[in-house]
């Protein structure tokens, strides 16, 4: 059974896997150009409706023998497998606001539209030849204060600016529809050793070779049961980072702790539903969650697997 996954932790964060197709079917494809797209059909007649999931190409294939026939066995990419190819050429900002220079570098390549928001943080980093696009890409958008890009449901690639989960109003609310089936709620915690400091210094003030490190700090919302002030001291993750300004170090850390921090994890299925797609805030226990993960099979009745990452208000009212 063919399986739909997306992931946030990964550059390519949507793939299909197991996707088996009849020699006579796959001999249609022509895996280095043709696009693949993914859709769930709800509904029969007048009342049939279609919902987008995403525009695929194939990234591996394999000729399968059995005694049922040959089938060929493919494994489908995002277009992100597109982007995060090596550089040919160095790519320099160029001190360009983030949006702006991301626009730049993602010049020519052929995927369909991007949609990222404006942003008022620039950019003076540069990547040499070889670098990968996509690496490339995920830094300039972790400088300009946005969750990692992804490629939506409707193919498109999103650039989104990182906010606070337990500030956002809920987009799904699985408490109003009792969809999450019961037997399946698995939580999980790393709290005991998870960091709630996040530390970024800068060595590239952009002064001279005396000048003092730049360094930004991004500490869990107070009302975490592993914050600062609940647990009694600190633990910190430490990442260096070229940046010029002390305000583009601070949005660093805080879009790098907003991403990377560790809360309580609960994975859950549902019926498949097709309005998930990426960095969703759902409600479900009476409580804020982000979704950062889904695996959904691609076959009729088939339950959708949810990770969900607990919310917590920021007791600070701090903002960038």
């Amino acid at each position: 059974m063919p399986t739909l996954s997306h992931d946030t932790t990964s550059t390519i964060s949507r793939r299909v896997n197991g996707l088996a197709l009849a020699r006579a079917d796959a001999a249609l494809i022509r895996p280095l150009v043709d696009r693949i797209e993914v859709a769930m059909v709800v509904g029969a007649g007048r009342g049939e409706a279609v919902y987008p999931l995403g525009r695929y190409m194939v990234a591996d294939a394999a000729d399968v023998t059995s005694t049922g026939g040959n089938t060929a066995m493919l494994t489908l990419f995002d277009e992100m497998f597109i982007v995060d190819q090596q550089l040919d050429t160095a790519f320099d900002a160029g001190g360009q606001l983030v949006n702006l220079a991301v626009e730049r570098l993602l010049d020519g390549l052929p995927i369909a539209e991007v949609d990222i928001d404006a942003t008022e943080q620039t950019s003076t980093n540069s990547w040499s030849p070889g670098s990968g696009r996509g690496g490339a890409l995920t830094d300039l958008a972790t400088q300009g204060g946005y969750f990692k890009p992804w490629f939506d449901n409707n193919g498109r690639l999103r650039v989104m600016r990182a906010f606070e989960p337990a500030a956002q109003a809920p987009g799904i609310d699985l408490d109003d529809t009792r969809r999450v089936v019961r037997d399946s709620i698995s939580r999980v915690s790393d709290l005991l050793t998870a960091p709630n400091r996040f530390v970024v210094v800068s060595n590239d003030p952009g002064g001279d070779g005396d000048s003092q490190p730049i360094v930004g700090t991004y500490d869990v919302p107070a009302s975490a049961p592993h914050s600062i002030s609940q647990r009694g001291f600190v633990i910190s993750k430490q990442v260096d980072a070229q940046l010029p300004t002390p305000r583009q170090v601070q949005v660093y850390a805080r879009t790098l702790g907003i991403q990377q921090t560790i809360y309580e994890v609960v994975e859950l299925s549902t019926p498949a539903d097709p309005r998930h797609d990426g960095y969703d805030v759902v409600r479900w226990d009476d409580q804020l969650w982000l979704e950062v993960g889904w695996e959904m099979p691609l076959a009729p009745g088939a339950q959708m697997r949810h990770t969900l990452r607990r919310a917590y208000p920021d007791t600070t009212g701090a903002e960038l």
